[in-house]
């Protein structure tokens, strides 16, 4: 049996971390989708059958993925998956850290780049240098 089903996924792309995620949410979805459809009230029981569907939905396209022979074209969105979940991360990570340093910092975006420079906090009204473009600007610390 066990041969049988190496030979059957020969050529195949089988799983990976985006599978992971569209099983995982799946299987939520299709739980609380469930715990939805059980209120006797209209309007949650439609959306817990709407999130059953999208369920279903989820759990199917990632076994498509798995079965797929276009192993390219699975790759590809597994790399789109990893970028946009590297810049959500990321995001939130930005977020954590300026949370922790909100006593000791401020955070302030250039007007010419846009990008974020951290200076200490109480310093009075300072003179900010950004470290990308050396644009100049006034800010209160």
């Amino acid at each position: 049996m066990k041969e049988r089903l190496r030979k059957f996924m020969v050529g195949r792309y089988g799983a990976d971390e985006l599978n992971r995620f569209l099983t995982i949410c799946g299987w939520v979805l299709l739980l609380a989708g469930f715990v939805l459809s059980s209120i006797q009230k209209n309007a949650t029981q439609i959306l817990g059958s709407l999130m059953v569907t999208l369920s279903w939905a989820l759990l199917i396209w990632s076994i498509f993925r798995t079965l797929s022979k276009n192993t390219q074209k699975r790759a590809s969105e597994n790399y789109q998956y990893f970028v946009y979940k590297n810049k959500v991360v990321s995001w939130w990570k930005q977020r954590k850290t300026r949370w922790q340093d909100r006593k000791v910092h401020r955070y302030f975006r250039c007007p010419q780049c846009r990008a974020t420079v951290r200076v200490p906090k109480g310093k009075g009204k300072i003179r900010i240098t950004c470290p990308h473009c050396k644009n100049q600007f006034v800010k209160k610390s």
